[in-house]
């Protein structure tokens, strides 16, 4: 691996971290609000990153310029660590990319969930839960990448039918950009991660998890890794984005506000463990290779943010009603 190969890493995490800034582009927020308040706007976004990258990406394999590689796939994992991930999101106020941008931003709630997402990987991944780990992916039927590491030769008849799909749909901003804009520039970005990272002798597409747990792990012999540069491009995307409109202020956080953020980050990091990814290692590099994995990695992630958005929803509409009962009281 070359050092300027290694570098790209950084210049794709910056990318990443500044369109992410300007189009509020974080699934925690996207998926709970497809889910309470039926509006889609960053889900389109997501999507449509998704289905461009169907279309081009298997053009890259094709002339050479990097290689398929499917995101490891633990049926059971997948199921059990997608619903963990995606219900841990509201308590650390991003997904795995979200937190890493809002730090850029000036969050230190997410500075917080950061830590604890690392915390909670790392010991899956390289600490004492590594037995765990093992044993809920071991668990259930084993099933091989292998019979199915050629579906993405498929993928732009997938990228065409969800082209169709957004081709009428209503306009709308997320941040400062529209979702198609926001939506084509991480697909972009995520395109052009596949040749760059071939750079560095890695022929994967975009992860937050690797360069997180490295990081913490591995600071000294990793730091000039594809991995661990992407995620610090990430944040200092962000920081170059919120910068160009106006002075940066670090928001404060309560202690308990700061226990909630790290609970939830380290569900983030065990989620995202288990499941051998995240919305971007899984939804947005295994999915445009219809990486069946990854698809049931997104989808467990969509429902458990669902069971606890529905589940907070449902404790604030009840609120009132005791309130107004220990008053008639």
């Amino acid at each position: 691996m070359t050092y300027l190969g290694a570098l790209t890493g950084l210049l794709v995490g910056t990318g990443y971290g500044y369109i992410s800034q300007r189009g509020a582009f974080c699934m925690n927020s996207g998926f709970r609000a497809a889910i309470t308040d039926r509006n889609t706007t960053k889900v389109k976004a997501y999507v449509l990153a998704i289905a461009l990258q169907m279309l081009i990406v298997p053009l890259v394999f094709a002339v050479g310029l990097s290689r398929p590689t499917y995101p490891a796939m633990f049926p059971i994992g997948a199921v059990v660590g997608g619903l963990v991930f995606g219900a841990s999101m509201r308590w650390a106020g991003g997904c795995a990319a979200g937190v890493w941008y809002k730090v850029g931003s000036g969050s230190l709630g997410a500075l917080v969930a950061v830590l604890g997402m690392a915390l909670g990987a790392a010991a899956l991944e390289v600490g004492p839960l590594v037995g765990f780990r093992t044993a809920v992916q071991s668990a259930g039927p084993a099933v091989s990448n292998a019979p199915l590491e050629t579906l993405w030769a498929w993928a732009p008849v997938a990228g065409l039918v969800l082209v169709a799909m957004l081709w009428r749909a209503a306009p709308g901003h997320a941040g400062a950009w529209s979702w198609r804009r926001t939506g084509i520039a991480i697909g972009l970005v995520g395109i052009v991660a596949w040749p760059l990272s071939s750079l560095a002798a890695r022929d994967f597409g975009m992860a937050v998890v690797p360069g997180t747990v490295s990081l913490l792990a591995e600071p000294v012999r990793r730091l000039v890794s594809w991995d661990v540069l992407f995620v610090l491009g990430i944040p200092l995307g962000a920081f170059v984005a919120a910068r160009g409109t106006g002075p940066i202020t670090a928001s404060k956080v309560s202690a308990m506000s700061a226990s909630k953020h790290f609970a939830g980050g380290l569900g983030l990091g065990v989620g995202a463990s288990l499941a051998a990814g995240c919305t971007v290692g899984h939804g947005l590099t295994g999915v445009p290779l219809l990486a069946p994995g990854s698809v049931v990695a997104i989808v467990s992630i969509f429902a458990g943010s669902a069971i606890t958005s529905l589940w907070a929803e449902r404790g604030m509409s009840r609120a009132p009603d005791q309130g107004e009962r220990s008053r008639t009281r």
